[in-house]
């Protein structure tokens, strides 16, 4: 099965450009892949061609992208549970954050209910470290359970 890679404007977002001393273009894009980690390749392309031209700085830009690739490959292991649905990422820059979530359609889950993985008892699992890390790249984490999909939604201030 061929899938097409989606790469467009959000309509119904008007975001005025800032004059700054290192300009920027402000955006909102967004990009649905299938829920295979193969594809994860096409969201660190995507994410940053976007950051290129968003005045972070490169570790800041290097946070940014782990934070998004450890949500998506979430998003494709448990959200979707390797599922034939998508995964949709969207990401917005304003003057004073970056604004990046990312849906998928399962079921969502208790933040409040993970182990934690400083714990001597799970420091040497292979997983569960993904939140922790999106934790401390981004200002704002919140998980949200719509009718149709669970929602990941960072912020990343300037």
């Amino acid at each position: 099965m061929s899938h097409k890679l989606l790469i467009e404007p959000v309509s119904g977002f008007i975001i005025q450009a800032v004059t700054r001393e290192r300009p920027y273009q402000p955006f909102e894009r967004q990009i649905s892949i299938p829920s295979d980690v193969g594809h994860l390749h096409e969201v660190h392309g995507f994410a940053a061609t976007l950051l290129a031209g968003a005045d972070y700085s490169e570790d800041e830009a290097h946070e940014i992208l782990l934070a998004l690739q450890e949500g998506v490959t979430n998003a494709i292991h448990h959200g979707n549970n390797g599922g034939k649905s998508e995964v949709s990422i969207r990401m917005a820059l304003f003057d004073t954050h970056l604004e990046v979530s990312i849906r998928d359609q399962g079921e969502g889950f208790d933040p409040n209910c993970l182990q934690d993985p400083t714990l001597p008892e799970f420091r040497l699992r292979s997983n569960g470290r993904g939140i922790l890390f999106i934790e401390n790249f981004m200002d704002e984490v919140c998980f949200k359970r719509h009718n149709s999909y669970h929602e990941l939604k960072m912020v990343r201030f300037r």
